[in-house]
């Protein structure tokens, strides 16, 4: 897949919730399918591409929204970057047609306001999802309850904490 492959509709960049929301319905009046993508996305990598690719080719609009610097909890000095530069990161990707970020520790607030047809994690949230992230499960439940599709795709994953770890050690920091 490439660039290409995305034929998407005029994209929105970084809005706020209230605009998305607005457009989100707008698309849906038109019967678009709209998903959304909810994460941190501080150190983006292939995985968070591959994620949001495949998620865009199940849609007819992609919207990611971004978790908001105060309720990121990856550790210290996290995330790297601003929730400002996560988000305009992702609005410049073509598979993603717009960004929002979310001022709630989790998706349930985003869910709610935007209200997506379809709700995308990926798979090392399906697998051993008891262990994983009890904060997905409600997310999960609380989609559901509303008519929101979740899906997870499931290509290949990385971690960002994993990779700085990697990083920390190799310049022994």
């Amino acid at each position: 897949m490439n660039a290409r492959d995305f034929p998407r509709h005029p994209r929105m960049g970084v809005i706020d919730e209230n605009s998305a929301s607005e457009k989100i319905q707008a698309l849906k009046d038109n019967q678009l399918v709209v998903g959304l993508c909810h994460g941190c996305f501080d150190v983006l990598h292939f995985g968070h591409l591959r994620h949001l690719m495949s998620a865009a080719s199940m849609c007819d609009a992609l919207i990611v929204s971004v978790t908001a610097n105060r309720y990121v909890n990856k550790g210290p000095e996290r995330p790297i970057f601003d929730e400002k530069y996560r988000a305009e990161m992702l609005s410049g990707l073509a598979c993603v047609d717009g960004v929002v970020i979310s001022n709630s520790p989790s998706a349930i607030m985003v869910l709610d306001h935007l209200k997506p047809n379809k709700f995308f994690k990926g798979q090392e949230y399906h697998l051993q999802i008891q262990e994983r992230n009890q904060n997905f499960l409600k997310e999960r439940d609380y989609a559901e309850s509303k008519g929101i599709e979740v899906i997870h795709t499931f290509e290949e994953t990385f971690s960002s904490t994993e990779t700085l770890n990697r990083l920390y050690k190799a310049l022994k920091i």
